[in-house]
Parts: structure tokens; sequence; C-alpha cells
């Protein structure tokens, strides 16, 4: 269970939230188009079913996450709202930044 402590500053409040461990790259490949479960299993973190759910189901509650149960019934796709949409150009900001040395050491 993550600790929340109740900020009151949006900055400190969406800290809180993006800075879990694996959320800002669960961000990441859902605003650059990764729907399905596996698929973001299968990004370059690798992350543990148990621990995606869990960060999937806390962005749903924050509303940066919409999960949508296809017509077929058989598979759930999950899409950036407006809200996660707003964090892409901040992200490949970022992403610019480690490729070209920037990032910080």
């Amino acid at each position: 269970m993550s600790i929340r402590y109740g900020q009151i500053c949006p900055v400190s409040k969406a800290a809180e939230l993006l800075g879990e461990c694996w959320t800002l790259l669960i961000i990441r490949e859902l605003v650059l188009g990764t729907a399905r479960f596996n698929d973001f299993q299968r990004a370059p973190s690798q992350i543990s079913p148990t621990l995606l759910t869990k960060r999937l189901n806390q962005l749903q509650e924050a509303g940066l996450v919409m999960r949508k149960t296809m017509p077929d019934q058989q598979r759930i796709e999950y899409h950036p709202t407006a809200a996660s949409k707003e964090l892409k150009p901040i992200i490949l900001v970022w992403e610019r930044g480690g490729c070209d040395g920037r990032a910080v050491k």
C-alpha cells in the first residue's frame, strides 16, 4: 500500500501519484499507444503483473487511465484520458534529454 500524505499543493499531489515506482513508465507507454495489459508487460520495463494491475487501478482512480472492455468481452484495453495526454509533451522532453546525455546522473 502506498503512503498518501494529503498534499494540498497541485504539484505535490502530482508528485505523490507520479512518483510511485513504474507510474511514469506506464503513462509513457499509454500516451505512446500501448493499450493492452500484455503489451505493458512487454514494454522495456517488464513490470510484474501484480504491480502493473495495482498501478493501472491507481491511475484509473486518479483519472489518468480509462479502462475499456472490448465488444468481444475477451479483452480489456487501457486508454489515456485528456489529463494523461497533457503529460505527453513533458514525458517526451524527459525522453529526449535522456537520449542525448542530458539525463541527471
